[in-house]
């Protein structure tokens, strides 16, 4: 029986129709093509541009941090605004970065080790509070592409950060909700969100500060969230509540793994503004009582179609407490 099911955070309606799994479909992933000279392997530094940070461990790295060849948005530019009398534009004005998460051009969150995603998560937080310290730069835009489905143009585990002096009207719609729903309930939408999931079936794995969970509507076969208890930001968490969340990010991943194979995901970071600007100055100094940091994976088994481009609703034909019952037993 499919359902219509509403979607807190995103304030969209999904589509969950269980009908639909049975429809001929490959799952297969193709494979990206072989590269002669990864770019982000060790020995091929050359092949990037020049680094910006990174971890070493022994003398070797085993993070990387430069800036994206193919850049969508640089720091030279200026962000002016310009019209034509109907349109609007602005200069590209930005910061464009790729993690280079592990130097093992094979490796998953399922095979890496602890201590490597914690490196993994160490870079992102060295890396939100270096780009805070641009004033222009409101908001950090966190995403991982793994697969041609996913996006993903480079097999080797890599992450982008996209810094805009901007949110998109989805992100500034979202920290409104959030504000509104606090100053309505004393309470932040996702402690209660915390709270609810982590007594309810689609509770997939919890800890002290994090909870496993398959949202109530979701717009993914097997999409997954990790949403912490009590921190807002990645940039705010210690080392031990980073390795915290390594052990979630591994078990996740591993469960994913043995149910899907090797499967094509978008891993998004959902973080609240770094610098206060027009656009946040309502909220901003309120931001650690409205927001709860996340991470939403969204394994691409399926392809968007007609449906979800013209109403931006999506059909999920996995129901995700069944999701839930099936990772529960792969942790």
């Amino acid at each position: 029986m499919s359902e219509i099911r509403y979607d807190l955070i995103h304030n969209e309606y999904v589509l969950i129709a269980p009908e639909r799994l049975h429809r001929p479909i490959e799952f297969a992933t193709p494979k990206l093509s072989k590269i002669s000279e990864c770019p982000f392997c060790p020995g091929n530094e050359n092949l990037t541009t020049k680094e910006i940070f990174s971890i070493k461990v022994n003398g070797k790295w085993v993070t990387r941090v430069v800036p994206n060849l193919y850049k969508a948005v640089g720091i030279e530019s200026n962000f002016d605004f310009d019209t034509d009398g109907l349109n609007e534009k602005f200069g590209g004005f930005g910061a464009h970065e790729i993690i280079i998460d592990t130097p093992k051009h094979n490796a998953s969150f399922a095979s890496m080790d602890l201590i490597e995603i914690y490196y993994f998560l160490k870079t992102i937080k060295e890396r939100i509070m270096d780009l805070k310290k641009d004033r222009r730069i409101t908001h950090l835009n966190i995403f991982k592409n793994k697969g041609l489905k996913a996006g993903a143009s480079q097999p080797h585990p890599h992450t982008q950060i996209i810094g805009l002096p901007i949110m998109s009207n989805f992100q500034k719609e979202l920290f409104k909700r959030s504000f509104e729903f606090y100053k309505n309930r004393g309470k932040s939408m996702y402690e209660e969100i915390f709270l609810f999931e982590n007594k309810n079936k689609r509770k997939i794995y919890s800890s002290n500060e994090f909870l496993i969970y398959a949202p109530f509507a979701s717009a993914f076969a097997f999409e997954s969230v990790i949403i912490s208890k009590n921190y807002s930001s990645i940039e705010n968490m210690e080392d031990k509540t980073l390795k915290e969340l390594s052990v979630h990010i591994k078990k996740l991943f591993t469960a994913l793994n043995m149910e899907l194979g090797d499967f094509d995901f978008n891993m998004l970071f959902y973080l609240p503004p770094i610098n206060k600007n027009f656009e946040n100055k309502d909220y901003f100094d309120e931001i650690n009582n409205i927001f709860r940091f996340f991470i939403r994976v969204t394994p691409r088994i399926y392809n968007i179609a007609g449906f979800e481009l013209m109403s931006s609703s999506a059909i999920n034909p996995v129901v995700p407490e069944e999701v839930a019952k099936i990772l529960r037993e792969k942790i």
